[in-house]
């Protein structure tokens, strides 16, 4: 997908576009008695056996045993003075090896690697007769080690951020799996549901595979996640979900279903409910990109988030990108209120006989400010309103609920609004 542009600039700055280093920001994901990294690159996976029983070629065995000799620190240059060979050997052994001992060795040394040198994941881009994340994918997929199955999660990502493709039947199986594994709540330790969540973000840097999410009501799923209390101590989760929409937001035809009031209102309640920059970075950048997508000013200042951001001015950032996006903000949304809450439009839509859930039907301040003008003119707006309900009219569901909403609000900021009605 490249590195996509925000604004002028190249998106959020080099530390927030190279997303993929910041998964190690959660000491879930960083822990070694979690992953066991350094026990892992000390086993000795019998490679000579695998070659006795024909499952590794006798070069496959030469090129593991010298890699081994190596210290941890030099494996990498090893690696990339024969990439071809090792490249070949890795996947060979991932998909033709079911030892549990050789498999956790090899996904957990390719991702360190991959962590020292992202140029170590490009190498596996040329590989001819080996699909190395359909060969990682499969191990994902069939294998109950939650070790073994992070890794590969993990394993993916790097393939992903290097550019490495995948097939369409392969992303499918991929996007089913991160859907179905999220939602089975207990069914994983901590750092394998983020570790999921990391493949899912892998996935949304292709604008068809962010269309495909959508289509199979995943941002349903994550808001769930975001919105549901018992997440929110967790940051790296929240932060992940919110990268995941983050992504979203740069495609046309995707970004317009983001802009709803479900979906704001869980940005604005996380940005007022964390204390941790870098979720509230996050969570501003979606809200620019969207900004000024459909009535998502309108549904900010609905959700209360005018005055949200308007406080968060006032606190110090170490992060620029905060600042300015709160500028851009409170600016593009200020100015919406001025706009949107006149009672010039409220009397359009109201004469249209198509009454909408837009935002000014639930704003206080456009109540505060209008009700005394439902009663000029006779009243005219009022009876306009009224009219709506009337029996034997051919009025919608939809815009019978509006106006039943419309005339309680009257009544209720109205001194006189129950004698009038």
């Amino acid at each position: 997908a490249g590195v996509e542009r925000h604004g002028s600039q190249w998106l959020r700055s080099s530390k927030m576009s190279d997303w993929d280093e910041r998964m190690d920001e959660s000491e879930e994901l960083a822990s070694e008695s979690l992953w066991q990294t350094t026990e892992i690159r000390n086993t000795k996976p019998n490679w000579s056996s695998f070659g006795t029983s024909n499952l590794i070629t006798s070069g496959d065995v030469s090129l593991m045993q010298k890699f081994q000799r190596e210290s941890h620190a030099s494996q990498g240059n090893v690696f990339c003075e024969d990439s071809k060979g090792y490249t070949v050997a890795f996947m060979t052994i991932l998909a033709k090896v079911n030892n549990k001992e050789a498999t956790k060795y090899i996904l957990t040394t390719l991702d360190e690697l991959c962590k020292e040198n992202r140029e170590i994941g490009k190498l596996f881009k040329s590989m001819e007769a080996l699909d190395p994340v359909e060969i990682v994918a499969a191990l994902c997929l069939g294998r109950d080690d939650e070790i073994l199955k992070a890794r590969a999660c993990q394993v993916i990502v790097q393939l992903y951020n290097a550019g490495v493709n995948s097939t369409a039947d392969t992303t499918k199986k991929l996007m089913d799996y991160v859907r179905v594994e999220l939602q089975r709540e207990g069914k994983h330790k901590p750092f394998v549901y983020l570790s999921i969540l990391s493949v899912l973000q892998g996935l949304l840097r292709n604008h068809e595979r962010r269309v495909a999410f959508v289509e199979a009501k995943g941002v349903e799923m994550l808001i769930s996640f975001m919105r549901d209390s018992k997440n929110h101590a967790n940051t790296q989760l929240i932060y992940q979900c919110a990268a995941c929409v983050w992504l979203l937001s740069y495609s046309n035809g995707v970004k317009e279903k983001l802009v709803n009031m479900e979906m704001v209102a869980v940005l604005v309640q996380v940005v007022r409910g964390t204390m941790k920059e870098k979720v509230i970075r996050m969570m501003l950048a979606i809200m620019v990109n969207l900004i000024d997508v459909g009535e998502m000013k309108s549904l900010l200042s609905v959700c209360g988030g005018l005055r949200i951001l308007e406080s968060m001015k006032a606190r110090t950032w170490s992060d620029e990108d905060i600042s300015n996006d709160l500028e851009q903000l409170t600016s593009a949304i200020g100015k919406n209120v001025e706009a949107s809450s006149t009672f010039d439009q409220y009397c359009k839509e109201l004469m249209s006989g198509e009454l909408e859930w837009t935002p000014m039907h639930k704003s206080g301040t456009f109540w505060e400010k209008n009700v005394h003008k439902f009663l000029e003119k006779e009243q005219q707006v009022l009876k306009l309103l009224v009219a709506l309900i009337k029996p034997g009219e051919r009025t919608s569901t939809k815009v019978l609920s509006v106006a039943l909403f419309d005339i309680g609000e009257f009544v209720r900021y109205h001194p006189a609004g129950k004698a009038s009605v």
